[in-house]
C-alpha cells in the first residue's frame, strides 16, 4: 500500500505549509495580492506578490499561474534572487504535467540559487531537490530518488535548520528502503527522523504520527513485535492529542492508517479479538474519507482475522462484499487471491463443490498470468529474431546500394570534369572582380579604421584625465581630511582641555553655564570637524570595506524625516580600492541629491553583486522631477562621470510627483 505514497507526510507538510491558511479565504488572499501587482509598489514587492499568486493558481488554474509568473519575472530581473526564485515556481506548473520541462527548470533554479547562502535559501533548494527526487521515483528510478535525497537534500535541509523539514526527509528516505524490502537499512533514517521530529509543535503532530507509523511497520516487516507495538502506541498517544488541534488536514486520513497497522500487528500476534474491533473502526473510516483502496485492503484482513477464528459463514460473507470491486479487479494479482480464498474458505466451511469452482477459477487466472508472461516473452523474442532478419536485409540492401551508387559516381565523374573546367574560367572572371571590389573596400575600411583609432585615443586621453582629476581629488580630500582631523582637530581638542585645565585651576568671573557652553561649543566643533573629514575620505571604508562604509554612510545620512532601507547582496570584500572609492562617492553623490531635492520619507538602497558586475539601484517615494529637463546643478551629471569613467550605465527614471528610481551597472575587477 505504502508502494505509491513514499512521499505523502512531507507532500502534506508542503501543502500545509505554503496553502493550508489560504483555504477559510481564497478570495480575500488573491485579492490582496492582485491589488500589490497592480498597485504602484516597488518591482521587488510586486514580484513577491506575483510569485505567490504563481504559488495558488498553480493547483487551480495553471493559465493564471503562467500569466503571475510572467509578471512576477518581469519585475524580478533587477533582482538575481528573485530571478532565482522564479525558476523555482515556473517549475511548479510543469511539476505534474512536464517531467522533462520540470526537471531543467529545478536544475537552473538551484544552480542560480546555489550562489545565496542563507538558511532560507538551503530551504528553497532542498525543496527544489526534493522535488527533483519526486520526478525520479514517477519514473520508478528509486534507486536515483534515494541518491538526491541522501546526497542532495539532507544536506541541504542541515543547513537550513528547519528540523521538521530534515525529520520528514529521514522519514521519506525509511520509507523507501522499507518498500524495497531493506528493512534493516531504513531503520536508523526512521529513528533519526523521529528524533528530529521530536519536538515539533502541535500544528505539524502529523509528521510525527506518520513517522512512528512508518517506524512501526518497518519493524512489523522484521517481525520485532514488541517495537512494532511501542511505535504504534506513541502515534495513538499523539493522535488523540491531536483531535483538537487545527491543521487544515484530516486527522481521520492518519486515524485510518493506524487502525490498518494495528489490525495487522494484532493478527501477526494472535489477537484476533482485538483485530476485529480494529478492522471494523479501519472500515467505518475509509468508509467516511471514500477510500476504496484502504476499504478493500481491510475487508481482506477482517476476512483473515474470521477465517482464524473458524466462523467461515461470516469469513465468506465479507469475502464476497469486495469481490465484484473494480479496484480490487484492477491487477491478476489480486483476482487470484481473491479466488484463492474463496475455495480455502468454501473447502473450510465444507461445500467441496464451490471450493472446486474456485480452484479451478484460480488455476485459469494463475495460468492466465503465466501465459501472460510467456506472451510477453515470446513476443520478445519474435522481436530480436525479427530485428535480426531485417538487419541482413538492410545490410544486403546496403551492398546494392553502394554497387549501384559507384556505377553513377563513374558516369557523373566524366560529366563533372567537363562541367569544372567550363565553371574554372567563369570562376577566374568572378574571382578578379571580387578582387578589384574587395580592394576599393579595403581601401574605405581602412579609413574608417584611422578615424575609429583617432577617436578610441581621444577617448583613451580623456580617460586618463579623468583618472587623472579622479586620483588627484581624492588625494586632496585625503589630504584635507587628514589636515583637518590631525592638525586643526587637535588643536580643538587641545584648546578644550587646556580651557578646562585653566578654569580649575583660577577663580573664574564668567558664570559656570558661561563656560560649560563655550565648552559645549568647542566640543560640537569637534564633532562637525570629524564628520566633515570622515565625508571627505571615509575611514570605514579603508578599514571595514566597502559594505559597512554603504551601510554607515546611509545611516548618517537617516533623519527623523527620511528612512533608508539599505540592502547589501553578495558584495565581495576584494574589489579594487580605486573602485570602491568611486561607487562610495557614487552613492553619496545619490543620498545627497535626494536629501536636498527629493522630500522623500522612504528611501531603498539595494546594493549587489554577480558575475563581476556590480549594481546600484535606488528608490525613493520624494517629489520627482522631469528626468529629461533636470538641471546639471542636481549633481547628476558628476555620477554620469564617475559611472563612464568605470564604464558602467547609468539609467534614471523620474517623473514629478511619483519619486525616483535609479539603476545604475557597473563592471569591476578585484585585487
Amino acid at each position: 500500500m505504502r508502494n505509491y505514497i513514499i512521499f505523502l507526510a512531507l507532500l502534506i507538510f508542503y501543502s500545509l505549509n505554503s496553502r493550508a491558511q489560504l483555504q477559510p479565504a481564497d478570495q480575500q488572499y488573491t485579492d490582496s495580492l492582485s491589488r500589490i501587482v497592480s498597485g504602484n509598489f516597488r518591482d521587488s514587492l510586486k514580484a513577491e506578490a506575483g510569485f505567490k499568486l504563481t504559488d495558488f493558481w498553480v493547483d487551480h488554474d495553471s493559465s493564471k499561474a503562467v500569466l503571475y509568473l510572467n509578471k512576477a519575472r518581469t519585475w524580478s530581473k533587477k533582482y538575481p534572487l528573485l530571478l532565482a526564485r522564479s525558476y523555482w515556481y515556473e517549475s511548479l506548473i510543469y511539476q505534474g504535467r512536464n517531467y522533462t520541462k520540470a526537471e531543467k527548470l529545478l536544475i537552473h533554479a538551484d544552480s542560480l540559487l546555489s550562489k545565496f547562502n542563507t538558511k532560507a535559501i538551503y530551504r528553497l533548494r532542498s525543496m527544489v531537490w526534493h522535488n527533483y527526487g519526486l520526478i525520479q521515483q514517477h519514473k520508478d528510478d528509486l534507486k536515483a530518488t534515494l541518491d538526491i535525497l541522501i546526497n542532495r537534500v539532507l544536506p541541504l535541509s542541515k543547513k537550513a535548520g528547519d528540523k521538521n523539514f530534515l525529520g520528514t526527509e529521514y522519514v521519506s528516505i525509511g520509507t523507501i528502503f522499507t518498500n524495497l524490502g531493506q528493512y534493516e537499512k531504513a531503520a536508523p533514517y526512521l529513528q533519526q527522523g523521529l528524533n528530529a521530529l521530536k519536538d515539533t509543535s502541535p500544528d505539524k503532530y502529523y509528521l510525527l504520527i506518520n513517522a512512528h507509523l512508518t517506524t512501526a511497520g518497518n519493524y512489523y516487516h522484521l517481525k520485532n513485535y514488541s517495537l512494532t507495538k511501542k511505535h504504534l502506541d506513541l502515534a495513538k498517544t499523539i493522535l488523540d492529542k491531536s483531535d483538537h488541534v487545527a491543521i487544515g488536514y484530516p486527522m481521520a486520513i492518519f486515524w485510518l492508517d493506524y487502525y490498518k497497522s494495528t489490525t495487522r500487528y494484532l493478527i501477526n500476534t494472535k489477537q484476533y479479538t482485538l483485530a476485529l474491533l480494529d478492522a471494523d473502526k479501519a472500515i467505518k473510516l475509509a468508509e467516511k474519507l471514500t477510500d476504496n483502496y484502504s476499504l478493500q485492503e481491510v475487508i481482506f484482513e477482517k476476512y483473515r482475522i474470521l477465517f482464524k477464528q473458524k466462523n467461515f459463514v461470516l469469513a465468506k460473507k465479507t469475502l464476497l462484499q469486495i469481490i465484484d470491486q473494480p479496484e480490487i479487479n484492477t491487477l491478476a494479482t489480486n483476482k487470484l487471491k481473491l479466488a484463492e480464498a474463496l475455495a480455502e474458505v468454501n473447502y473450510a466451511s465444507g461445500n467441496i463443490k464451490e471450493a472446486y469452482n474456485w480452484i479451478k477459477k484460480s488455476k485459469l487466472l494463475n495460468d492466465s498470468l503465466n501465459e501472460s508472461k510467456l506472451k510477453e516473452d515470446i513476443n520478445a523474442l519474435e522481436i530480436k529474431y525479427k530485428n535480426a532478419e531485417n538487419q541482413k536485409k538492410i545490410a544486403s540492401l546496403n551492398a546494392e546500394k553502394k554497387q549501384n551508387a559507384l556505377i553513377i559516381k563513374n558516369n557523373k565523374t566524366t560529366t563533372f570534369l567537363l562541367i569544372a573546367a567550363s565553371f574554372f574560367l567563369l570562376i577566374i572572371v568572378i574571382l578578379l572582380y571580387f578582387y578589384f571590389r574587395g580592394y576599393k573596400k579595403l581601401a574605405e575600411q581602412r579609413s574608417i579604421n584611422y578615424k575609429q583609432k583617432v577617436a578610441e585615443l581621444q577617448q583613451k586621453q580623456q580617460l586618463e584625465i579623468s583618472r587623472a582629476m579622479l586620483n588627484a581629488e581624492e588625494k586632496e580630500r585625503n589630504r584635507v581630511a587628514q589636515d583637518l582631523h590631525d592638525g586643526l582637530g587637535g588643536m580643538l581638542s587641545g584648546l578644550k582641555i587646556n580651557l578646562s585645565n585653566w578654569a580649575k585651576h583660577r577663580e573664574m568671573q564668567l558664570p559656570d553655564a558661561e563656560l560649560q557652553r563655550i565648552v559645549n561649543q568647542l566640543d560640537n566643533s569637534v564633532t562637525e570637524l570629524r564628520h566633515i573629514a570622515r565625508n571627505m575620505m571615509p575611514q570605514t571604508l579603508l578599514k571595514f570595506g566597502l559594505e559597512t562604509a554603504l551601510k554607515d554612510l546611509a545611516e548618517s545620512a537617516m533623519s527623523n524625516h527620511m528612512h533608508i532601507d539599505f540592502q547589501a547582496l553578495n558584495i565581495p570584500k576584494h574589489i579594487a580600492l580605486e573602485e570602491q572609492i568611486i561607487i562610495y562617492r557614487i552613492v553619496q553623490e545619490i543620498l545627497t541629491n535626494t536629501l536636498k531635492h527629493a522630500q522623500a520619507s522612504e528611501v531603498v538602497l539595494q546594493c549587489s553583486e554577480n558575475k563581476n558586475w556590480f549594481y546600484i539601484t535606488v528608490e525613493d517615494n520624494g517629489i520627482g522631477f522631469d528626468a529629461l529637463t533636470y538641471k546639471k546643478g542636481l549633481g547628476v551629471e558628476n555620477i554620469k562621470n564617475r559611472v563612464a569613467y568605470l564604464k558602467g550605465t547609468f539609467e534614471i527614471d523620474s517623473h514629478p510627483g511619483n519619486g525616483t528610481t535609479i539603476n545604475i551597472e557597473i563592471p569591476i575587477s578585484y585585487e
